[in-house]
């Protein structure tokens, strides 16, 4: 199997994205960034909406709240577990980053990775462990340097749709902690070629939405669980 020696996991953030979304809503919505922002990123995004002008935000623990005010921002904050009124209809969340399927507004995140192997493979050889997929014909398979290590959901196995370079598949057989495959027929790839794991239709990329239909699991809980080894970048 050939195989590539960098590793690429990202996470791109386009804050005007967030931005555009309170965009109508100011200055009276509390922003709801519990879980990291939904796995956005605390900070840059409280940042963005304070200089946006939104007037509050919910936070799902006192450090969130500390580390709020330790950037010196003035907006008030509210922890998730301490009694306080937010005014029905003010409160702005999942829709923020285009998580909200009864509101397909534009994505926020975009998640990246990387090819690091490719191999040409017979039918009906097993992929990972437990061989839970079987080639159906003759195939190429890449390996994608991300896992459930890294926050990705152990049920996206054998569903979750993926785009290696120009080839829209699906991640196949288990996923392991430190990396998937994909089934990519006779397409090419090679070590380093991209993976989008989700980001924006109108680019040809599944979507976060995408994801929640296929797994069955809402799209909150899919960039919640994005873990720490994930780099975090950011467009304005």
């Amino acid at each position: 199997m050939a195989t590539g020696t960098g590793v690429r996991r990202r996470a791109h953030i386009d804050l005007s994205v967030i931005r555009s979304a309170v965009a109508s809503s100011l200055p009276d919505c509390t922003a709801d960034l519990r879980a990291d922002a939904y796995g956005h990123g605390l900070i840059p995004v409280a940042r963005t909406l304070t200089d946006a002008g939104v007037g509050g935000f919910l936070v799902s623990r006192v450090e969130d709240a500390a580390a709020i005010a330790d950037e010196g921002l003035p907006a008030r904050v509210v922890v998730a577990r301490t009694p306080a009124d937010i005014p029905a209809g003010t409160l702005v969340g999942p829709e923020m980053f285009g998580l909200d399927p009864t509101q397909r507004s534009a994505p926020a995140m975009r998640l990246e990775a990387e090819v690091i192997a490719v191999k040409r493979v017979p039918a009906d050889r097993g992929v990972s462990y437990g061989y839970t997929y079987r080639t159906a014909r003759p195939t190429t398979l890449a390996l994608v340097a991300l896992g459930y290590a890294d926050g990705i959901l152990r049920v996206a196995s054998n569903k979750a749709p993926v785009k290696v370079g120009d080839t829209v598949g699906r991640i196949t057989g288990r996923i392991a902690m430190d990396q998937f495959v994909v089934d990519i027929g006779d397409d090419a790839a090679a070590p380093g070629d991209p993976v989008i794991l989700f980001g924006d239709a109108r680019k040809g990329e599944p979507t976060v939405l995408d994801w929640a239909d296929a797994l069955g699991v809402a799209a909150p809980v899919i960039t919640s669980r994005l873990g720490r080894r994930i780099e975090r970048t950011y467009s304005a």
